[in-house]
């Protein structure tokens, strides 16, 4: 179901190669979906869900035997992703079409970064993760460690921030700077802190780029182009058989010369940045 780096096209179920685009600096993942249009959407999330149990368990079971391994912890993120995202790829008919995958970090290379992304769907985290470098680990919300997927998220090496708590929270930020540093891991932070409610860009929190600028690593910005249009932030099912999510990997930026008295205006640039880089039905709405 899946064509790997430098096809163009996205396959469909049967062989046949939709073409979607061009360029050999391109990946796509996806299919549309054979289903037809009547099948309930309870059916396609009680699939996809028992296969999400079923590879919660697996890397659970996996987890526990590589607690020294911090690397090989990290890299489990990207196996579940990798075994995990068909199905809900398969059900509802979701395609990517990802670029600029040369900028992305390389854990086997030692070459650990930032990675900067939107926040408009829910389906962010599968899409978003399948399309990141591999021994890439997250920052998420306290909260997600009431939820199985937050488990493995932990034994993974994701890092859980209390928003309720200023200290906690710096605390945390400042040990993934350590682990960027020493094992070469990446890190993906959504800089708006939250989805947005329509799609559009919200203003950016400074911890992403605080931390970039601590552990001395670049930053890559990740854009994403037309996830809210698919699965929303109230919404309450997932549009099947959509035009493709495109996630953009932009040039990295050097952080080596960043400050603390200068933090809010990169800042300001790189929210600039994803500005320019979205769609007119993503970027903030001009005040009157």
């Amino acid at each position: 179901m899946e064509v790997g780096k430098g096809k163009r096209g996205v396959l469909e179920p049967g062989g046949k190669v939709e073409p979607v685009g061009d360029g050999l600096d391109v990946e796509y993942y996806g299919c549309r979906t054979p289903l037809p249009s009547f099948v309930p959407q309870f059916f396609r999330f009680a699939v996809c869900f028992t296969w999400f149990l079923t590879c919660v368990a697996c890397t659970l079971a996996i987890s526990v035997f590589l607690l020294p391994r911090r690397r090989w912890r990290a890299r489990l993120v990207k196996i579940f992703i990798v075994a995990f995202a068909p199905s809900v790829f398969f059900m509802y008919g979701i395609r990517i079409k990802v670029l600029g995958t040369r900028h992305r970090g390389s854990l086997e290379e030692n070459r650990p970064v930032v990675y900067l992304a939107n926040h408009s769907s829910t389906l962010d985290f599968v899409t978003c993760s399948r399309s990141l470098s591999t021994g890439t680990i997250a920052i998420a919300k306290r909260a997600l460690l009431l939820h199985p997927l937050g488990w493995v998220a932990w034994l993974n090496g994701t890092v859980f921030i209390d928003r309720s708590n200023r200290q906690k929270a710096i605390k945390s930020m400042n040990s993934i700077s350590g682990l960027l540093r020493e094992y070469g891991i990446s890190v993906c932070v959504f800089p708006e802190g939250t989805r947005s409610r329509d799609g559009r860009l919200q203003p950016f929190k400074k911890g992403a780029m605080h931390l970039a600028m601590q552990a001395g690593v670049p930053i890559v910005p990740v854009v994403i182009r037309g996830a809210h249009k698919i699965w929303g932030k109230f919404g309450y099912s997932i549009a099947c058989n959509e035009d493709p999510i495109e996630i953009e990997f932009l040039d990295p930026i050097d952080t080596s010369a960043w400050t603390a008295e200068t933090l809010a205006k990169h800042t300001e640039e790189l929210h600039a940045l994803f500005v320019q880089n979205l769609g007119e039905d993503q970027r903030p709405k001009k005040e009157e």
